[in-house]
């Protein structure tokens, strides 16, 4: 047997603890406990933090969306000025028409 199995074998005896293990143990597992009073305040932050979040998830959503009607509303009075633009244009050219026929000259019918 080598001296690797010999210090495995070694290793993996059983051995006895010492008698004060357990209370060493339930001493160390007290002192680390978190008092209820900390869990409750760290609940109070954590929900605060998570209002926040959402508030400003909210204000982004809101602000996106006035956006959006602000440039709607923008499209739509560049809109209504290209329809003026294109009213008078063709009022013009219905005058111009107009005016142009009055010059045309019909044959009289006479029965």
């Amino acid at each position: 047997m080598s001296q690797f199995e010999r210090d495995l074998r070694e290793s993996m005896r059983r051995s006895e603890f010492p008698v004060d293990f357990a209370e060493k143990v339930l001493a160390q597992t007290s002192r680390s406990r978190v008092p209820r009073v900390l869990s409750w305040q760290w609940l109070a932050v954590a929900a605060s933090v998570a209002l926040m979040i959402g508030g400003m998830i909210a204000g982004t959503l809101l602000i996106q969306e006035q956006r959006r009607k602000a440039e709607g509303e923008q499209a739509k009075e560049q809109l209504m000025v290209a329809f003026r633009i294109t009213g008078s244009k063709v009022r013009d050219i219905q005058a111009r028409l107009d005016s142009m026929q009055k010059r045309v000259v019909y044959p009289q019918f006479n029965p």
